[in-house]
């Protein structure tokens, strides 16, 4: 099985990258897993200009949203995750997102029928991690707003969501606490099944 996990946080060291980390390690190693890091790609935002629709692909300039087309496209299963910004996803998460529209379903030319995933039954998890110390952080203006921004992709593609985690009170942290690495290792094992 195919595993891509989609980081959407700047710092490849923090909590969310953590926690994306603790689900790796709990997925059997017989699995191909590879990682895309959002802030490392060379990629312009979505135009609006509608023609993936027809296409199926961008056709704005090759660049590192076509790259990452293929990779979602031929993913068996998808780790996605991102620091809670405002209430939502990171913008580099955002871009790589609205750029690969077509990566997760399939629009009609006609634009008149209802968009069909491409990756139903496929296995997904959403990670965020989040400042504001819980119950806050289930508010949507926190993570719960991350993680419905994620959800809106993944269940676009089909996806059969089998968890979420999220660290809430991060800044006040010293480490992923070993109850919520545990959590992710699980959501990992269940990944790979």
């Amino acid at each position: 099985m195919k595993i891509l996990f989609l980081n959407g946080s700047p710092r490849k060291n923090g909590y969310t990258v953590s926690l994306m980390k603790c689900i790796e390690k709990g997925i059997d190693s017989s699995h191909s897993i590879a990682w895309i890091h959002s802030y490392d790609l060379n990629m312009t935002p979505c135009r609006a200009c509608l023609q993936c629709r027809p296409n199926k692909e961008c056709v704005s300039p090759k660049d590192d949203g076509h790259y990452v087309w293929h990779k979602i496209r031929s993913a068996d299963a998808i780790v996605i995750g991102s620091p809670t910004y405002f209430g939502n996803i990171s913008g580099p998460l955002k871009i790589l997102i609205d750029r690969n529209l077509t990566a997760f379903e399939e629009i009609a030319a006609s634009g008149l029928e209802m968009p069909s995933p491409l990756h139903k039954g496929k296995k997904a998890i959403i990670v965020t991690a989040c400042n504001a110390p819980y119950p806050m952080s289930q508010l949507q203006s926190q993570s719960k707003g991350a993680i419905q921004a994620m959800e809106v992709a993944i269940k676009a593609g089909g996806y059969n969501i089998i968890g979420s985690i999220t660290l809430d009170g991060a800044a006040s942290k010293d480490g992923v606490p070993l109850k919520i690495e545990e959590q992710a290792r699980i959501l990992g094992m269940k990944l790979s099944l």
